[in-house]
């Protein structure tokens, strides 16, 4: 009789045991984990008091993803090969930037920044872009992607991984009849000045400008160089205010500074401005244009800076922190590249002080996995989560007594029957 109450229990084990383990106990899909709170709840939880440049590092922060990236927003698109979506060097470099204008990279762990950037770098040795930093994780490189590891792969130790010759070669390929420079040299795009401010920097870092013609790239840079002061990003259109701080900058690499008219750019830029000083209809990046260029010329003193100021930090909203196109714009349009348009501001005009004021944030900010990415997986590559839904292990915990009652009566019958 001890015997056969023992077996009972044992077997009522094995079976608690064993449910517990087929029960999943998460989403395969990374979802928020913590209780749903009502939105005027979580205001009164988490409204905090500290300063806008505390709110700046909060924001970054809840970017950061542990592959060793920083998303681009709060509900920006995870790594998924299966929709093409990758992530690339500027998810490093924007922040980093960002971060070191504050003087504050040390809140960051950059272990995991440095192997992304270690991968995106070709070590296939039949490829034609061995040696080379990829744009990202599916792209090829580009003039952009050799300047800015140029700039940030000695940041992280990774000089080594800088292949100058490779560089050269593969710039010297992306220059086109014109003078000026493609973005890739695989493809047939015409040269443009983003593309040529990438390869003049990434050249004149490495000291390597005599590998290309340069006579032919000032040719190019002054045919996109307009009598109303402003340049084009390519020849024969008209200026873009966006593409001045470009042309000065392609002017500057090539040594020929003296043929900027300052006087002359200065006044196309300022025509843009409005009474407060900010880009007239235009937003924090742009903002962020004028001032660089107004700042290469020399002449940020013929705008109210302090005026100009005054409505970059209002674009930085309490909500979490977050900067905004324009003050009072929709939360949802808060990206990471306007806190760099906003710190590059602020740094270039010697103001990082403006973000000791202390404010009070609504929340704190944090990155959430878009529900419209979470529905197309689940639409067209099956369900993003376990055959259980993650309340089955509660169901099935419920039911073990009513289990344990039915086990045990048949034990019963067949002990009767033996």
């Amino acid at each position: 009789m001890v015997s056969i109450q023992a077996n009972k229990y044992r077997w009522f084990l094995i079976l608690v045991i064993t449910i517990f383990l087929l029960t999943p106990s998460i989403s395969d899909v990374p979802n928020d984990t913590r209780p749903m709170i009502e939105e005027s709840d979580t205001r009164i939880i988490s409204s905090h008091t500290i300063t806008r440049h505390q709110a700046i590092l909060d924001y970054i922060q809840a970017l950061y993803s542990e592959e060793g990236i920083f998303y681009s927003w709060l509900e920006d698109t995870p790594t998924d090969h299966r929709i093409g979506s990758y992530h690339g060097i500027y998810n490093v470099y924007d922040p980093y930037r960002i971060l070191k204008q504050l003087n504050s990279t040390g809140v960051i762990d950059w272990s995991n920044c440095t192997e992304f950037l270690k991968n995106l770098v070709n070590i296939d040795s039949s490829s034609r872009y061995y040696n080379l930093v990829n744009s990202s994780q599916r792209r090829s490189p580009s003039t952009t992607s050799c300047a800015v590891a140029i700039q940030l792969f000695p940041e992280f130790g990774l000089d080594d991984r800088i292949h100058e010759d490779e560089i050269a070669d593969y710039i010297a390929g992306c220059q086109t009849s014109n003078g000026g420079f493609r973005l890739r040299s695989s493809n047939e795009d015409p040269a443009s000045m983003i593309a040529t401010w990438s390869a003049l920097q990434a050249l004149d870092s490495i000291g390597q400008l005599s590998v290309i013609d340069t006579t032919a790239a000032l040719s190019f840079v002054l045919s996109c160089y307009h009598d109303d002061g402003g340049f084009s990003n390519v020849p024969d259109v008209e200026s873009i205010p966006d593409i001045v701080p470009l042309g000065l900058f392609c002017l500057e690499h090539l040594g020929r500074h003296d043929l900027i008219r300052t006087q002359n750019t200065t006044d196309y830029l300022l025509q843009y401005f409005d009474d407060v000083d900010t880009t007239n209809g235009g937003t924090l990046v742009n903002t962020e244009r004028f001032v660089w260029s107004l700042y290469t010329l020399g002449t940020l003193d013929q705008i109210n800076v302090s005026q100009m100021l005054s409505w970059v930090i209002s674009c930085q909203t309490t909500h979490n922190g977050a900067f905004l196109p324009v003050p009072n714009s929709d939360l949802d349009s808060a990206r990471l590249e306007l806190v760099r348009a906003a710190v590059h501001i602020l740094y270039l005009c010697n103001r990082i002080d403006l973000l000791d004021e202390t404010i009070t944030v609504t929340e704190y900010p944090e990155y959430h996995i878009p529900q419209w990415y979470i529905d197309l997986i689940d639409e067209h590559f099956g369900t993003s989560t376990n055959t259980f839904p993650p309340y089955a292990g509660i169901i099935l915990l419920v039911s073990l007594p009513g289990a344990y009652i039915v086990w045990s009566n048949r034990k019963k019958k067949l002990e009767r029957r033996e």
